[in-house]
């Protein structure tokens, strides 16, 4: 059976010879610069995972600083449309800031429409002159 096994095995490795000695040299000192440049690399991308999340916080915070006196108006102009709040349960300064939000809305929709009208009457003036 040791016949076997002596058989099967591999070459036996001369640890003592000279280039095997020259071999480890290399092998070891290129294992050593992959370790090195993985926990280079290792790092780079934790700096990089840290930034985007610093990113993504930033981010939403800001969106949370959006949500102020706007959304508040515009929720304010819904729940008064809806009914669900009477002109004598708001005060003066809500009343002032809900009819520059209803007039600055009305504008913007006089704009859109005199675009569509126009775009309207180039479209007739077209189909007129075919």
């Amino acid at each position: 059976m040791e016949k076997n096994i002596e058989q099967n095995s591999l070459i036996k490795v001369n640890e003592k010879s000279l280039f095997y000695k020259i071999k480890r040299f290399f092998m070891n000192l290129f294992k050593k610069n992959t370790n090195y440049e993985e926990t280079q690399t290792q790092s780079i991308e934790n700096i990089i995972q840290d930034k985007s999340k610093t990113q993504k916080q930033d981010f939403r915070e800001t969106i949370k600083q959006v949500e102020t006196e706007e959304t508040k108006l515009l929720k304010l102009q819904k729940q008064f449309d809806n009914g669900e709040i009477t002109e004598e349960e708001l005060s003066q300064k809500q009343i002032e800031d809900l009819l520059n939000l209803y007039n600055q809305q009305i504008n913007e929709l006089e704009k859109s429409n005199n675009l569509r009208k126009e775009k309207i009457l180039k479209y007739k003036s077209k189909m007129q002159s075919v």
